[in-house]
């Protein structure tokens, strides 16, 4: 593949641009927004012009635009065309989107971006599934990017990524609470070291404590996050994760009994 087509120039679609550029690849950008064109990028009038050009199409855009970009796409694509959504769409949504580029002869990947872009622009690691998996990734790699390989058909390397943020976006979640919680009690640094304790270690372990004592004991310590939200409305501190946490716990302690 010579040719790279981006559909969407903002933030993250802008350090794609520049990192194929930077790869050696000759490179279109389309976005019907008055977006900034990154350096090297030939800019495209329409949609149409640029997928007729593009060997590999690449689309950026919000997730919601997934669908209609695909379709407005699929009959633009040359026969011998790569198509790949970089989008956060539903696994879904990613199978419809599969069926209408290969319906139109093209082959498709579905890529999962698996950290923020403004840290590692085009480098940022991926996981990659779909017929065309293989070719992507290769891509991928030229831009100096970790890539895993799903072997499963399009919407496997989104489900890995939803699956991945159940633990990631939560955790962020949880420690931007305990932070709260830690300054307005005045005792910021104790609470950030008993954060990075928990981050470090025997994670195998941990993975196990944490699931078989909360199993084992979810009635005491759902009470114990009651006294917790508590005490967190009286410091005036937002406590919707220890809520949550309680609830999982009082539907862990009903289970078990």
């Amino acid at each position: 593949m010579r040719v790279i087509g981006i559909i969407g120039l903002g933030e993250a679609g802008s350090l794609y641009a520049t990192g194929a550029v930077g790869a050696g690849f000759e490179v279109h950008g389309f976005d019907p927004a008055s977006t900034p064109t990154p350096e090297g990028v030939h800019r495209a009038e329409t949609l149409a012009d640029l997928v007729a050009a593009s060997d590999l199409v690449i689309v950026l855009t919000g997730a919601a635009l997934s669908p209609r970009i695909a379709a407005d796409a699929a009959p633009h694509l040359r026969a011998d065309a790569v198509y790949a959504d970089f989008t956060t769409a539903s696994p879904e949504v990613m199978v419809d989107v599969a069926e209408l580029v290969e319906g139109a002869g093209a082959r498709f990947a579905d890529v999962a971006i698996l950290g923020p872009v403004p840290t590692k622009g085009a480098a940022t690691e991926t996981i990659v599934s779909g017929a065309a998996a293989a070719d992507v990734a290769g891509v991928l790699r030229r831009f100096g990017a970790d890539v895993e390989l799903i072997d499963g058909p399009a919407g496997a390397a989104t489900s890995h990524k939803l699956l991945r943020s159940v633990l990631m976006k939560s955790l962020a979640a949880i420690v931007i609470e305990a932070l709260e919680a830690g300054r307005a009690a005045g005792c910021e640094p104790w609470v950030r070291a008993q954060i990075a304790a928990q981050l470090s270690g025997d994670a195998e372990a941990k993975m196990d404590r944490y699931e078989t004592g909360s199993r084992k004991h979810a009635v005491r310590r759902a009470h114990e996050m009651e006294s917790v939200v508590d005490y967190l409305g009286s410091l005036g501190v937002a406590s919707e994760m220890s809520d949550a946490a309680r609830q999982v716990l009082e539907r862990l302690g009903t289970e078990k009994g």
